[in-house]
């Protein structure tokens, strides 16, 4: 699993799917903007609906495996691989987005996406004995292994603050989903406006929402009136 989750391994495994994303959207980064394949430019909602999207992509697929598990079509054994290779799939794609295609991902980017996905699987090593166990149910286990899709977010904000910061960033602001129920940790960090960056956690970090967490940040090179 070490050698699977290097630098040269994560890079080796992101080329396809950089490939296959640039077919839709290309980064600029002398505007620190993305581009659709029109040419247009994308708004920040725009990309935040692409990743989301995958998202709920990839949590489809998870419980589309875990069902399978359920019903004796997998092993356990089948299962944990074939989950950790969307998991790491849809990080890697989270990561490329966040920071802006290849050429944002440096050896610090895969060093992070490598620590995330290291944390993932000793999770998911977790709720593989739950289940060898008996002491989930199927409706437990379709909730549970939809939050491994969730916590990709964390990947695509994490990247997407660091761009920011290059560009010349250096507040940000929380904002909440006014679609979704909040913690009251988030929207204590909404309330603290614009503040500097990286002073409040990411997306899914020290709050009580963890991985189900809705919050977006903006970003401002100087104090907005």
């Amino acid at each position: 699993m070490m050698h699977e989750l290097s630098p040269v391994a994560l890079l080796s495994d992101s080329i396809a799917l950089s490939a296959r994303l640039d077919e839709e959207w290309s980064y600029d980064p002398r505007t620190g903007r993305y581009r659709a394949a029109n040419g247009r430019f994308l708004s920040g909602a725009t990309v935040e609906a692409i990743v989301d999207g995958r998202i709920s992509r990839t949590k489809s697929d998870l419980r589309a495996l875990t069902a399978s598990l359920a019903d004796g079509t997998l092993s356990l054994e089948q299962w944990q691989v074939q989950v950790r290779a969307e998991i790491k799939r849809a990080h890697i794609q989270a990561a490329l987005v966040g920071n802006g295609g290849q050429q944002g991902m440096d050896a610090a980017a895969w060093g992070r996406v490598g620590w995330r996905l290291r944390e993932e699987y000793r999770y998911l090593e977790g709720f593989a004995k739950d289940l060898l166990e008996q002491r989930v149910s199927v409706p437990m286990a379709l909730a549970r292994i939809g939050l491994y899709a969730d916590s990709v977010r964390g990947s695509y904000w994490t990247g997407t603050t660091i761009r920011q910061e290059k560009q010349g960033y250096t507040l940000m602001k929380r904002i909440l989903d006014p679609q979704a129920q909040h913690c009251d940790d988030c929207i204590r960090y909404a309330a603290a406006g614009i503040v500097t960056l990286g002073s409040l956690p990411m997306p899914g970090q020290r709050c009580e929402c963890r991985a189900r967490c809705r919050c977006s940040i903006r970003y401002y090179r100087s104090q907005m009136p």
